[in-house]
């Protein structure tokens, strides 16, 4: 017989959360450190 494992998507939107939040803060410092002045010549 097939055995059904349930799974609870709602289970880990704490740490999916988490992770978003903390790529975007990535994403808005690595976009700052690409824009910093000082390769003009």
């Amino acid at each position: 017989m097939e055995t059904y494992t349930y799974v609870n998507i709602f289970e880990t939107k704490g740490l999916e959360y988490l992770l978003l939040m903390s790529f975007l803060v990535l994403l808005v410092f690595f976009v700052r450190y690409l824009r910093e002045p000082g390769g003009d010549d």
